[in-house]
């Protein structure tokens, strides 16, 4: 499987802006069987400093905007042939989830909602926890969804379905990327699984600054490809499933993990 990862600056509340950025992008990724772009990439952070009520309407706007995000995606995927991930807001009945959308090229569409919000910026009071672990299939690699601050859990990480892949889309801070990239090896080490992590670069209107690190590391932990540090880039890199599975029959610590029930 070759994948892609698309480590872009985002214009922060341009929703217009960054789906013709991002459509311009993807469609450099011939041969990719798998697309992945950073969280919230059509809108970028809601969470900046604002106050309550201007922080409901940003949310607002963006999900507003859901539909026409996962269209696009869509397009994408029908156009790339490749499965194309990324996140967005969505509301339902008045609820906000921070949605991680699966386009995949035959039309078909599956999603995982956020579980961890990141209270530090109040995310955890406008966006509900999504309470599905989500894993699919594609291609023969079976892959595990998850969005920036659930990398920091390694419960929820927890590798008992069998996935191959764990993808994980961010807007990660550059002052903590020393965390970014240790734990992004300690998710492929300790689940035996291929990672592969996608961030944004710039700077957002607060002046907070993203160093992107995207990167796709093997089950040893080491690097297969990575972007560099805070330029935008599109790297693509191969997945072996055949060469995962010879490692975990030499090395099989999953069969020795806890069992336990969340």
């Amino acid at each position: 499987m070759q994948i892609t990862l698309v480590q872009s600056a985002l214009c922060w509340g341009d929703v217009a802006g960054n789906l013709a950025a991002f459509g311009e992008k993807t469609a450099r990724t011939a041969g990719s069987d798998l697309i992945l772009l950073p969280e919230l990439f059509a809108s970028g952070s809601i969470l900046l400093r604002k106050e309550a009520a201007e922080t409901l309407r940003e949310i607002e706007k963006a999900a507003a905007c859901y539909g026409k995000v996962r269209e696009r995606m869509g397009a994408w995927a029908r156009q790339t042939g490749a499965l194309v991930v990324g996140s967005a807001v969505c509301g339902e009945g008045g609820t906000f989830y921070n949605r991680m959308i699966a386009a995949f090229p035959d039309g078909r569409y599956d999603y995982y909602d956020k579980r961890h919000g990141f209270s530090m910026a109040g995310e955890d009071r406008y966006i509900t926890a999504g309470g599905r672990q989500t894993v699919l299939e594609f291609r023969g690699i079976k892959i595990a969804l998850f969005i920036c601050y659930d990398l920091r859990f390694p419960v929820w990480n927890r590798n008992t379905q069998g996935y191959d892949l764990a993808v994980y889309v961010a807007n990660w801070p550059a002052s903590r990327r020393e965390a970014w990239n240790i734990l992004l090896q300690a998710r492929a080490m300790e689940n035996q699984c291929y990672v592969a992590g996608v961030n944004c670069v710039g700077r957002d209107p607060d002046g907070t600054v993203y160093s992107g690190d995207s990167v796709l590391l093997n089950a040893k932990g080491e690097t297969v490809v990575a972007c560099p540090a805070g330029e935008e880039a599109l790297v693509t890199g191969a997945l072996s499933g055949e060469e995962l599975q010879a490692f975990r029959r030499k090395f099989p610590v999953l069969a020795d993990r806890d069992h336990f029930q969340l």
